[in-house]
């Protein structure tokens, strides 16, 4: 098993270059150095330019074994979102701290040096290998989702080593949807001509209390209104308002459902206009036949290591949930234990860093050798 100082050291090297979302330079410098790093395990390497503000992706290809099955996919981010700065690097005991060092760029690191291992052994790498590293899942993957999805449909199976809070994996998560829904009225003074006066505000609120309904905990549906704006003055009748949306489902039969819905709003007062803007993100991660059997030699491989291994489910997405929705059995969670990522306590444990790296490697050989 891999030393875990050795592994922090080599992550680190990736943490220092901090890589928000649409950091299109500091994306790029990352890039480059991953690409030394892969450049001699012998991958075939290709580099899709960035569009949109956005970052470019890097996918390396690794043939295996001659005549072998569809292969593995693994696919993991780089973008970060904590503001550059705002998250030295440093240690606390068995905790290191550091942007983005959860999620998910330990998992990256892992899959990579997965990989370098499997590569330097007598072994060798037993099928197709193929990794993304795309760098707009914090946003919703909106330039690179099509390539998962694609690359998926080609693959056997998919890993994705997402951060994890103890030796786990995930094997569902919810879908989500999100929307801006945008409210015109019509403006009038508040006391000579209130009548005049068609209120936005008034109608988004109605909006609001009807859409609060959809909240479902027997179904695990959550609507969450987490943005309103509108009106100018106190004594103006507001002409405009609006609230963006976020959607959790846990059933795609609901999700569209509650698209439908939403998309189908019609104001109380007919001069009172409603656009929306948006849609379903990401469907759900499913937990199919094909992703329990990814759980079960998963959970043979760490009972190996003298530790069990826990089957969980998580509310937030990831682009495990483009992978299975084309059918693919996709197996989450895969990364770096740690905790609090999205703040500014984000970290890993260090100590279990050489587990997760042989868990995830033992994963990739004897499922690319299928």
């Amino acid at each position: 098993m891999l030393d875990n100082e050795a592994l922090l050291a080599g992550l680190r090297r990736w943490v220092e270059i901090e890589t928000p979302t649409g950091a299109v330079v500091e994306i790029g410098r990352l890039l480059d150095r991953i690409t030394d790093d892969l450049r001699p395990l012998g991958a075939a390497l290709e580099r899709i330019p960035g569009r949109d503000g956005m970052g470019d992706h890097l996918i390396a290809r690794f043939a295996g074994g001659a005549g072998a099955g569809r292969g593995v996919l693994i696919t993991c981010h780089l973008d970060t979102v904590c503001p550059p700065g705002s998250l030295p690097m440093r240690r606390d005991g068995d905790r290191f701290y550091g942007p983005g060092i959860a999620d998910m760029k330990g998992g990256a690191y892992l899959a990579f040096a997965a990989l370098r291992e499997i590569l330097g052994s007598a072994e060798g790498l037993c099928g197709p290998v193929t990794l993304i590293y795309n760098t707009d899942e914090e946003i919703g993957s909106p330039t690179s989702h099509a390539l998962i999805e694609r690359e998926a449909r080609g693959a056997a199976c998919v890993l994705v080593p997402e951060p994890a809070r103890g030796d786990e994996v995930v094997t569902f998560r919810k879908g989500r949807a999100q929307y801006g829904i945008d409210i015109f009225g019509r403006e009038s003074h508040a006391g000579s001509a209130h009548a005049d006066g068609r209120s936005a505000i008034s109608e988004l609120a109605r909006t609001i209390v009807a859409l609060d309904a959809l909240t479902d905990p027997a179904t695990e549906t959550t609507l969450n209104v987490g943005r309103i704006a509108g009106g100018t003055e106190p004594n103006v009748v507001a002409g405009h308002a609006r609230c963006d949306i976020d959607v959790r489902f846990a059933d795609d039969g609901i999700g569209r459902a509650i698209d439908r819905r939403i998309r189908g709003l019609v104001p109380q007062d007919p001069d009172i206009r409603i656009e929306v803007v948006g849609g379903i993100e990401k469907p759900c991660l499913a937990r199919t036949p094909g992703t329990l059997d990814l759980f079960a030699v998963a959970r043979r491989i760490n009972q190996g290591l003298g530790v069990p291994l826990v089957e969980t489910r998580s509310g937030g997405g990831s682009d495990g949930n483009f992978a299975a929705a084309v059918g693919t059995p996709t197996l989450d969670g895969l990364g770096a234990i740690g905790n609090a990522w999205h703040s500014p306590a984000e970290h890993i444990a260090v100590s279990a860093l050489a587990r997760r790296e042989f868990l995830l490697r033992s994963l990739i050989q004897e499922l690319a050798a299928r």
